[in-house]
């Protein structure tokens, strides 16, 4: 595999960045995996920036199609991102995690803590109780119905009940996870030759998910409530009067939206159902987040449920290794997920469900999640007070934020000098849906398994870096 000597942030762009391509690949693939291993063993950071297209040509002694091709093939990987009139960056947050990264503080991350809320002792009590219950072991051992036990998807069922949604338990589908029931669901409902919408700033597994399917995504204008109903209705529009590109579903984050963390006000849920209601538009509901309000308006599933793909995740606020996802969809839809399931990992792992289903039923689940609220509600408070004129207002439960930069910051520089400051990122370009709309901000994680005292001491120094300005032909 290729690989290079470069060390430190920003050298890629600088000309220190010189990739050995593998001479038994085409050389845009060659060069595609010259990105990924350099990723991958950290001689590229996030936010580096990628040389020039014909200054790379130059240095490899190939053409400038060549290049442009293995940018674009490393894009199309997730491994690159980029802003129109800046260049190309390395992105981070989803599926790369730089080496070396003993003593930074990772403000990239949304998973939740381990140290601070340790959910190891609840999880030995559970898998003990598990072992000494027959009828429990049978449940996770026998896998030959190829789909989750009925159990499993009640307490599924129960844990998501708000409002007006109350699901069936046949209405559940369980999965490896939230990523893996996201990209069922677009499997599942997409349409061939359609399209994907969904907000400017987004979910960066819509993305890689869309990506990986080839599926075309549209970025809809929207506001501070969210995706706004007339510009989704105009998207729609245009795309019903060409032969392709319609769009079949729209993907919202109706509840801590993701990198926001904002939660969309009722009445903007229901014009944006009448929207898709009138088109004849599914909706994928991302919803990991949502147990985490307990005051949150109805979702979509509830306000049009005939046509709406609910999805949420154990994995994201009670313990990062309880990777269940679950799927709710009218019945009418079901066995299109179903299939989709099995098609990608035939069934989520039966000792995770019943774990989960143990979690939900005894009330540790309730517990768990208090907490994390309890946690999140605290540092957004000392995030607002810290961050200032900078932080974008999201909701007080919401474990994550969005820093808009004043200018002339871009989010690269300020993703590599916050590195060099031992404090880790995640970049705007992240979320971008479209690359012509750069993302001037920054998702700031505020889950980091540290002390608040060491909170405080890293977002201060991103205060600091706002405060002075980038340095003059420094870091971008």
């Amino acid at each position: 595999m290729a690989q290079s000597s470069t060390p430190g942030v920003g050298a890629a762009g600088s000309g220190g960045w010189h990739p050995r391509l593998a001479a038994d690949r085409p050389a845009y693939q060659a060069l595609a995996d010259a990105i990924g291993a350099d990723v991958a063993h950290g001689r590229l950071n996030p936010g580096d920036r990628l040389p020039t297209h014909r200054a790379l040509a130059r240095t490899l002694g190939v053409t400038v199609g060549t290049v442009a091709r293995g940018y674009a093939e490393a894009e199309r990987r997730g491994l690159l991102g980029g802003e129109v009139g800046r260049g190309t960056f390395i992105r981070s947050g989803f599926g790369v995690s730089p080496a070396g990264d003993g003593g930074l503080v990772d403000l990239s991350q949304l998973h939740p803590p381990i140290r601070r809320i340790d959910t190891t002792d609840l999880l030995a009590d559970t898998l003990n109780a598990i072992a000494a219950d027959p009828s429990a072991l049978r449940t996770v051992i026998d896998t030959e119905r190829g789909e989750d036990a009925r159990a499993h998807r009640r307490a599924a069922a129960d844990w998501l009940a708000h409002g007006a949604f109350q699901p069936d338990a046949d209405q559940v589908t369980l999965t490896a996870g939230a990523q893996h029931a996201l990209t069922a669901a677009l499997s599942a409902l997409v349409e061939p030759g359609t399209a994907v919408a969904t907000t400017g700033l987004t979910n960066p597994g819509l993305l890689a998910a869309a990506r990986q399917l080839r599926l075309p995504v549209v970025a809809v204008a929207s506001d501070d409530e969210g995706m706004t109903p007339e510009a989704l209705a105009e998207a729609c529009r245009k795309g019903e009067a060409r032969r392709e590109g319609r769009i079949s579903v729209v993907h919202l984050q109706s509840t801590l939206d993701n990198p926001t963390g904002r939660v969309m006000p009722a009445a903007r849920r229901a014009a944006l159902a009448e929207v898709c209601d009138r088109h004849g538009v599914w909706v994928i509901e991302d919803d990991p987040l949502g147990v985490l309000v307990p005051d949150r308006p109805d979702p979509m599933a509830a306000l049009l449920p005939a046509r709406t793909c609910h999805l949420a995740s154990a994995a994201k606020v009670l313990s990062l290794g309880l990777r269940v996802g679950v799927l709710t969809a009218p019945p009418d839809a079901r066995a299109r997920l179903v299939a989709a399931v099995r098609a990608t990992a035939w069934l989520a792992a039966p000792l995770l469900g019943e774990v989960f289903a143990r979690w939900v039923t005894d009330g540790t689940a309730g517990r768990v999640v208090a907490a994390r609220v309890a946690a999140a509600t605290a540092r957004q408070a000392l995030a607002a007070e810290l961050l200032g004129r900078y932080a974008v207002p999201a909701s007080p439960r919401a474990p994550h934020l969005w820093l808009a930069l004043p200018e002339p910051w871009t989010a690269g520089q300020l993703v590599a000098a916050a590195r060099q400051n031992g404090v880790l990122l995640s970049p705007g370009d992240d979320y971008a849906a479209s690359r012509a709309t750069p993302a001037h901000g920054v998702r700031i994680g505020l889950n980091a398994d540290v002390d608040d005292d060491l909170l405080r001491a890293a977002l201060l120094s991103v205060v600091a870096l706002l405060a002075a300005g980038p340095l003059p032909g420094g870091l971008s």
